[in-house]
This record gives structure tokens, sequence and C-alpha cells, in this order.
């Protein structure tokens, strides 16, 4: 099985905003904008409001109303879950490096991206003042079905018409279907192919606290044997620094997807595992 990093929703370039932790703790991935979308920001729903509301609030005025809504594992955002099917979505060199490395069927997904804590004054959302920038873990999918969008593949699947990457032709436009079950290492969890962990848990942060949101703190078991088998886009010694107990990784700037091998590196299946099952015991 390959394990894949993925980086997800807004940036500094894509947004220039960072997903909320709300107060409550849940983790809400925004989606970058997108001009020519068909799902508009104002059609997901946080609760009580709308995703376009809710990024005026956090201070996204000149954001447009469209966006691309992919990875789309969330259903809590979607109106009418029985129009909808999850799915994450992939195109060009990001794309093209997924096929290098060999991603296909049984292949784990999890997706991380940039949040920063809110807290609500007076009725309305705001990042809490000096709260850090960090890189999140916030959801995951198992790959059941790899498809390519065409008219033909829409028949076979209606509900994926409003997928972004059904909207558009894309260059190595590809489409990523989950599993029913999640499964590491032979081992059935009790979780569904792709979801959204439910809320902020430290075993999440992928950021070193009190660091730049790239200076990652990671297991030991990340350490690399062999560079050459390592994490894609991580693959150059000074990148890594072990520790006693973890490993710090400055992490790439730039690069969506960043895989793992590990049947090189079997012992993160064990740290997968424990991540699942710790969080589900919350």
């Amino acid at each position: 099985m390959k394990l894949i990093l993925s980086r997800k929703g807004t940036d500094s370039s894509a947004g220039g905003l960072p997903s909320p932790i709300l107060p409550d703790g849940r983790l809400l991935s925004l989606p970058i904008p997108q001009d020519d979308a068909t799902t508009q920001y104002s059609h997901l729903i946080a609760g009580k409001q709308s995703l376009s509301s809710l990024i005026k609030q956090l201070g996204g005025k000149q954001w447009r109303s469209g966006c691309h809504l992919d990875p789309d594992i969330d259903p809590s955002l979607i109106v009418d879950t029985e129009s909808w099917l999850p799915a994450f979505g992939q195109f060009g060199s990001a794309q093209r490096h997924l096929e290098h490395e060999g991603v296909g069927v049984g292949d784990l997904f999890l997706f991380f991206g940039w949040y920063r804590q809110t807290e609500r004054v007076k009725g309305r959302m705001q990042f809490v003042k000096g709260a850090p920038d960090i890189h999140l873990i916030h959801g995951w999918m198992q790959v059941g079905e790899i498809i390519h969008p065409s008219p033909e593949v829409l028949e076979q699947y209606p509900l994926l018409a409003n997928h972004p990457h059904m909207q558009k032709d894309y260059a190595f436009n590809t489409l990523y279907l989950p599993s029913p079950q999640l499964s590491i290492a032979g081992e059935v969890l009790q979780h569904a192919g792709y979801g959204m962990f439910p809320a902020y848990d430290e075993q999440l942060q992928l950021t070193t606290p009190g660091e730049n949101r790239t200076q990652w703190t990671l297991p030991d078991v990340f350490y690399p044997d062999d560079f050459a088998d390592g994490l894609s886009y991580h693959r150059q010694p000074w990148r890594w620094n072990r520790r006693e107990h973890d490993v710090q990784l400055k992490a790439a700037a730039r690069g969506q997807e960043f895989v793992l091998d590990l049947d090189k590196q079997p012992a993160v299946n064990d740290w997968l595992s424990q991540l699942f099952l710790s969080i589900e015991r919350r």
C-alpha cells in the first residue's frame, strides 16, 4: 500500500486564507476559489450558515462566488446527500506524479491543509489573535476505483455531474472514488473508505509547535532507511532530522502529492492504524 500526504484546501496562493478550526474543534477545509465552478460557496453549509457568510466573517471579502469543491468528502457541507457521491480529482503534473509513483486501488490519501483556530465574538466568527498557522491532517480516502472523466463515465456515475473534474477537460484528468471500508495492512477498520476527522487532535498536527507551518514533526517510523525510497519530494537527507523519539522534516513548500511506499516502510502501517483507532475512541 502507498500512503499519499495530499495538500488540499486554501493556501497562500489559492484563496489566501487558512481553513478554520471551529470553536468546537471541528476541522472545516475551505475549497479553493474557481471562477467558472457550478458549486457556489453559498450552496455549502457549515453548521447553520453558508460558507460564503463564514468566509466573509473571516476576512475573505474579495473571494469569488464559485469554488473547486475537491476532495469532496465532507457530507456535512452538502444539503442533498442523496444526490451526492464522494470523490477526489487530480490532473496535470500532480496526477502525473501520482502515476509515476504507482498510486492505485487500495492506496490511502491523507489530506492535510493550512489551518488556524477561530472563535465566535458577538455572533461573528474570527481567527483567534496570535493563533499559529499550522498544517493539519483533516481527512482521508482509500482508493476503491480510478476513473477518467468522459460522457460515458458520467452516464455510469450521474451523481458526479457537479464534481469540478467532470465540469472541465483537464490534462490527465482523473477521479478517485473511495473503497467501501478502510483497510490497513489487511485489517479492516470501523471506518468508511473516506471521511473527515471529527475534530482537532494533536495527533493530526504536522507542524512543530512554535515553528513555521512547513516545519513538521513526524513519528520516528517516517525516517527513511534509504532516502531514495522515502516520501516523494522529500528524498534529500538535509530535509530530515532524527531525534530520540520523533523526526523533524522540512516539508516542501510546493507540491500537492507526497507519496510513501509502505512496503518499504511497513512500520508506518502501525502508526496509521493507531491514528484511526485513537480518533475513533474519542
